[in-house]
Protein backbone atom coordinates (compact mmCIF):
# COMPACT_ATOMS: atom_id res chain seq x y z
CA UNK A 1 0.00 0.00 0.00
CA UNK A 2 1.33 3.21 -0.77
CA UNK A 3 2.21 5.93 1.64
CA UNK A 4 -0.30 9.35 1.48
CA UNK A 5 2.88 11.39 1.58
CA UNK A 6 4.49 9.78 -1.35
CA UNK A 7 1.50 10.23 -3.48
CA UNK A 8 1.22 13.84 -2.45
CA UNK A 9 5.24 14.24 -3.18
CA UNK A 10 4.47 12.77 -6.74
CA UNK A 11 1.78 15.12 -7.18
CA UNK A 12 3.56 18.13 -6.41
CA UNK A 13 6.17 17.16 -8.52
CA UNK A 14 3.66 17.22 -11.26
CA UNK A 15 2.15 20.45 -9.74
CA UNK A 16 5.85 22.05 -10.09
CA UNK A 17 6.60 20.79 -13.33
CA UNK A 18 3.37 22.47 -14.56
CA UNK A 19 3.66 25.81 -12.58
CA UNK A 20 7.26 26.10 -14.28
CA UNK A 21 5.92 25.78 -17.72
CA UNK A 22 3.53 28.27 -17.21
CA UNK A 23 6.27 30.69 -15.38
CA UNK A 24 7.47 31.34 -11.79
CA UNK A 25 4.98 32.61 -8.62
CA UNK A 26 4.88 35.31 -7.41
CA UNK A 27 5.89 34.25 -3.70
CA UNK A 28 9.08 32.78 -2.46
CA UNK A 29 7.17 29.87 -0.96
CA UNK A 30 4.57 27.22 -2.37
CA UNK A 31 1.79 26.18 -0.59
CA UNK A 32 -0.34 22.83 -1.24
CA UNK A 33 -3.05 20.98 -0.07
CA UNK A 34 -3.14 17.17 0.27
CA UNK A 35 -5.94 14.70 1.12
CA UNK A 36 -4.94 12.93 3.84
CA UNK A 37 -6.62 9.25 2.57
CA UNK A 38 -5.67 9.43 -1.15
CA UNK A 39 -2.95 11.85 -1.31
CA UNK A 40 -4.24 13.99 -4.23
CA UNK A 41 -2.53 17.44 -3.48
CA UNK A 42 -3.22 20.97 -4.85
CA UNK A 43 -1.56 24.12 -4.74
CA UNK A 44 -3.24 26.99 -3.05
CA UNK A 45 -2.18 30.40 -1.68
CA UNK A 46 -2.59 30.32 2.13
CA UNK A 47 -3.26 26.93 4.27
CA UNK A 48 -6.18 28.49 5.28
CA UNK A 49 -7.33 27.16 2.02
CA UNK A 50 -6.81 23.79 2.93
CA UNK A 51 -10.29 22.15 3.51
CA UNK A 52 -11.38 19.60 6.46
CA UNK A 53 -9.66 16.52 5.87
CA UNK A 54 -6.67 18.03 4.04
CA UNK A 55 -2.50 18.84 5.37
CA UNK A 56 -0.68 21.48 3.92
CA UNK A 57 2.75 21.26 3.12
CA UNK A 58 5.00 24.54 2.40
CA UNK A 59 8.52 24.45 0.17
CA UNK A 60 10.62 27.26 -0.39
CA UNK A 61 10.90 28.17 -4.50
CA UNK A 62 14.71 28.92 -4.07
CA UNK A 63 17.42 27.65 -1.66
CA UNK A 64 20.14 29.36 -0.01
CA UNK A 65 23.35 29.89 -2.34
CA UNK A 66 25.90 27.20 -2.40
CA UNK A 67 29.57 28.29 -1.93
CA UNK A 68 31.51 29.39 -5.43
CA UNK A 69 33.28 26.22 -7.65
CA UNK A 70 36.35 26.29 -8.57
CA UNK A 71 37.24 28.46 -11.95
CA UNK A 72 37.76 26.98 -15.05
CA UNK A 73 40.49 27.19 -17.67
CA UNK A 74 40.81 30.43 -19.95
CA UNK A 75 39.00 30.17 -22.75
CA UNK A 76 41.03 30.86 -26.24
CA UNK A 77 41.80 34.17 -27.04
CA UNK A 78 38.50 35.97 -29.15
CA UNK A 79 38.65 38.27 -32.49
CA UNK A 80 39.64 41.88 -32.22
CA UNK A 81 36.44 44.28 -31.30
CA UNK A 82 34.96 47.38 -33.28
CA UNK A 83 36.82 50.29 -32.10
CA UNK A 84 34.51 52.82 -29.77
CA UNK A 85 34.11 55.97 -29.99
CA UNK A 86 36.98 58.97 -29.12
CA UNK A 87 35.72 59.71 -25.19
CA UNK A 88 35.26 63.87 -24.04
CA UNK A 89 38.51 65.61 -23.84
CA UNK A 90 40.20 65.62 -20.77
CA UNK A 91 41.35 68.86 -18.44
CA UNK A 92 44.64 70.36 -19.45
CA UNK A 93 47.42 69.67 -17.62
CA UNK A 94 49.60 72.21 -15.79
CA UNK A 95 52.62 73.51 -17.62
CA UNK A 96 55.98 72.12 -17.55
CA UNK A 97 59.31 73.62 -16.74
CA UNK A 98 60.51 76.59 -18.88
CA UNK A 99 62.77 74.37 -21.43
CA UNK A 100 66.70 76.23 -22.34
CA UNK A 101 66.97 78.63 -25.07
CA UNK A 102 67.30 77.48 -28.51
CA UNK A 103 69.99 79.03 -30.82
CA UNK A 104 68.62 81.63 -32.56
CA UNK A 105 67.39 81.00 -36.01
CA UNK A 106 68.14 83.17 -39.11
CA UNK A 107 66.61 86.63 -39.79
CA UNK A 108 63.41 86.82 -41.49
CA UNK A 109 62.66 89.23 -44.26
CA UNK A 110 61.29 92.71 -43.70
CA UNK A 111 57.05 92.56 -42.94
CA UNK A 112 54.62 94.57 -44.49
CA UNK A 113 54.56 97.99 -42.64
CA UNK A 114 51.31 98.38 -40.47
CA UNK A 115 48.81 101.03 -40.52
CA UNK A 116 49.32 104.12 -38.21
CA UNK A 117 48.72 104.45 -35.12
CA UNK A 118 46.01 107.31 -33.39
CA UNK A 119 47.99 110.26 -33.21
CA UNK A 120 49.54 111.10 -29.55
CA UNK A 121 47.99 113.89 -26.64
CA UNK A 122 49.91 117.26 -27.50
CA UNK A 123 53.07 118.08 -25.46
CA UNK A 124 53.38 120.51 -22.79
CA UNK A 125 53.90 124.36 -24.69
CA UNK A 126 58.27 124.85 -25.34
CA UNK A 127 59.21 128.22 -23.93
CA UNK A 128 58.68 131.46 -26.09
CA UNK A 129 60.98 132.53 -28.54
CA UNK A 130 61.95 135.84 -28.53
CA UNK A 131 59.88 138.44 -30.08
CA UNK A 132 59.71 139.73 -33.49
CA UNK A 133 61.04 142.83 -34.97
CA UNK A 134 57.88 145.13 -34.67
CA UNK A 135 55.77 145.51 -38.31
CA UNK A 136 54.97 148.86 -40.06
CA UNK A 137 51.81 150.74 -38.57
CA UNK A 138 48.52 149.62 -41.43
CA UNK A 139 46.29 152.77 -42.36
CA UNK A 140 43.48 153.36 -40.02
CA UNK A 141 40.25 151.28 -39.72
CA UNK A 142 36.86 153.31 -40.05
CA UNK A 143 35.25 154.47 -36.80
CA UNK A 144 32.74 151.86 -35.27
CA UNK A 145 29.37 152.93 -34.10
CA UNK A 146 29.35 154.58 -30.90
CA UNK A 147 28.66 152.36 -27.64
CA UNK A 148 25.93 152.44 -25.42
CA UNK A 149 26.74 154.82 -22.08
CA UNK A 150 28.20 153.11 -19.81
CA UNK A 151 26.97 153.54 -15.60
CA UNK A 152 28.17 156.75 -13.76
CA UNK A 153 31.16 155.82 -12.34
CA UNK A 154 32.03 156.62 -8.22
CA UNK A 155 32.34 160.28 -7.24
CA UNK A 156 35.51 162.42 -7.23
CA UNK A 157 36.18 164.34 -5.13
CA UNK A 158 34.38 168.13 -4.89
CA UNK A 159 36.40 170.71 -6.64
CA UNK A 160 36.87 174.30 -5.38
CA UNK A 161 33.88 176.59 -5.19
CA UNK A 162 34.17 178.73 -9.02
CA UNK A 163 33.45 182.26 -8.08
CA UNK A 164 29.90 183.65 -7.96
CA UNK A 165 28.17 184.66 -11.05
CA UNK A 166 26.26 187.99 -11.51
CA UNK A 167 22.86 187.85 -10.10
CA UNK A 168 20.69 187.02 -12.59
CA UNK A 169 17.31 189.53 -13.72
CA UNK A 170 14.66 188.66 -10.46
CA UNK A 171 12.38 185.91 -11.22
CA UNK A 172 8.46 186.81 -12.02
CA UNK A 173 5.92 184.24 -10.13
CA UNK A 174 2.00 184.55 -11.81
CA UNK A 175 0.18 185.70 -9.43
CA UNK A 176 -2.20 182.02 -9.15
CA UNK A 177 1.21 180.32 -8.50
CA UNK A 178 2.43 182.74 -5.45
CA UNK A 179 -1.27 182.27 -3.82
CA UNK A 180 -1.30 178.33 -4.62
CA UNK A 181 2.92 178.51 -3.01
CA UNK A 182 1.55 180.42 0.35
CA UNK A 183 -1.39 178.01 0.70
CA UNK A 184 0.78 175.17 0.04
CA UNK A 185 3.94 175.94 2.32
CA UNK A 186 6.07 178.84 3.61
CA UNK A 187 9.15 177.25 3.64
CA UNK A 188 9.32 173.99 1.64
CA UNK A 189 10.44 172.30 4.86
CA UNK A 190 9.41 168.81 6.45
CA UNK A 191 8.24 168.91 9.89
CA UNK A 192 10.69 166.22 11.05
CA UNK A 193 13.95 169.01 9.65
CA UNK A 194 15.54 169.05 6.49
CA UNK A 195 18.20 166.30 5.53
CA UNK A 196 17.96 164.21 8.55
CA UNK A 197 17.03 161.01 6.92
CA UNK A 198 18.56 158.31 4.44
CA UNK A 199 17.32 157.68 1.48
CA UNK A 200 16.38 153.96 0.26
CA UNK A 201 13.90 154.54 -2.22
CA UNK A 202 16.65 155.88 -4.43
CA UNK A 203 17.95 152.15 -4.55
CA UNK A 204 14.68 151.16 -6.83
CA UNK A 205 14.41 154.90 -8.54
CA UNK A 206 15.69 156.19 -11.27
CA UNK A 207 18.63 158.78 -10.94
CA UNK A 208 16.95 162.45 -11.37
CA UNK A 209 13.71 160.63 -9.85
CA UNK A 210 11.74 163.20 -7.33
CA UNK A 211 9.54 161.86 -5.01
CA UNK A 212 7.75 163.97 -2.15
CA UNK A 213 7.47 163.14 1.28
CA UNK A 214 6.76 163.98 5.10
CA UNK A 215 10.46 163.12 5.58
CA UNK A 216 13.14 165.40 5.03
CA UNK A 217 16.42 163.86 3.19
CA UNK A 218 19.63 164.35 2.77
CA UNK A 219 22.02 161.57 2.07
CA UNK A 220 21.70 157.75 0.98
CA UNK A 221 21.57 159.23 -2.59
CA UNK A 222 18.81 161.71 -2.30
CA UNK A 223 18.65 165.58 -1.73
CA UNK A 224 16.37 168.11 -1.46
CA UNK A 225 14.99 169.95 -4.47
CA UNK A 226 16.22 173.36 -3.42
CA UNK A 227 17.42 174.82 -6.02
CA UNK A 228 21.25 174.24 -4.79
CA UNK A 229 24.09 174.52 -7.42
CA UNK A 230 26.09 171.33 -7.91
CA UNK A 231 29.65 170.36 -9.05
CA UNK A 232 29.72 168.42 -12.55
CA UNK A 233 32.81 166.71 -11.46
CA UNK A 234 31.10 164.63 -8.81
CA UNK A 235 27.66 164.10 -10.38
CA UNK A 236 28.22 163.84 -13.73
CA UNK A 237 25.27 160.98 -14.19
CA UNK A 238 22.61 163.56 -13.10
CA UNK A 239 24.22 166.55 -14.64
CA UNK A 240 23.83 164.22 -17.96
CA UNK A 241 20.31 164.44 -17.53
CA UNK A 242 19.84 167.71 -15.91
CA UNK A 243 22.16 169.62 -17.95
CA UNK A 244 21.43 173.48 -17.43
CA UNK A 245 17.86 173.42 -18.13
CA UNK A 246 17.72 175.20 -14.23
CA UNK A 247 20.77 176.93 -13.68
CA UNK A 248 24.73 176.84 -13.51
CA UNK A 249 26.93 177.84 -15.94
CA UNK A 250 27.31 174.02 -17.53
CA UNK A 251 31.41 174.02 -17.03
CA UNK A 252 31.90 173.74 -13.07
CA UNK A 253 28.60 173.05 -11.91
CA UNK A 254 24.57 173.05 -12.97
CA UNK A 255 21.47 173.45 -10.73
CA UNK A 256 18.57 170.84 -9.46
CA UNK A 257 15.19 171.98 -9.92
CA UNK A 258 13.43 174.19 -6.83
CA UNK A 259 10.60 172.75 -5.88
CA UNK A 260 10.03 174.00 -2.00
CA UNK A 261 7.38 176.69 -3.43
CA UNK A 262 5.54 173.69 -4.68
CA UNK A 263 5.89 171.49 -1.61
CA UNK A 264 2.63 171.07 0.33
CA UNK A 265 3.05 171.96 4.32
CA UNK A 266 5.45 169.99 6.13
CA UNK A 267 6.32 167.92 3.10
CA UNK A 268 9.51 168.10 0.63
CA UNK A 269 10.50 167.65 -2.60
CA UNK A 270 13.75 164.94 -2.84
CA UNK A 271 15.57 164.50 -6.10
CA UNK A 272 17.53 161.47 -6.22
CA UNK A 273 21.16 162.21 -7.32
CA UNK A 274 24.26 160.06 -6.71
CA UNK A 275 22.03 156.60 -6.23
CA UNK A 276 19.73 154.65 -8.31
CA UNK A 277 19.65 153.36 -12.12
CA UNK A 278 20.87 154.85 -14.38
CA UNK A 279 18.01 155.33 -17.31
CA UNK A 280 18.47 153.75 -20.97
CA UNK A 281 17.77 155.96 -23.68
CA UNK A 282 15.01 154.65 -26.22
Amino acid sequence: MLNPRHIVFAALSLLLASTAAVGAPASTVIIACYNNQNGRARIVSSPSNCAQGESYVIWNIKGPQGPAGPAGPPGPKGAQGVAGPAGPLGPTGPAGPLGPTGPAGPKGTQGVAGPAGPLGPIGPAGVAGPSGPLGSIGPAGPVGPSGPLGPAGPSGPTGPPGPAGPAGPAATIPANLTNLSNNLSTNGVAFTGAETFIAPECNYLSIGDVFLSVNGYGGGGAIPADGRLLPIQGDTALFSLVGTNFGGDGINNFAIPDLRAFAPKGMQYSICATVGIYPSRL
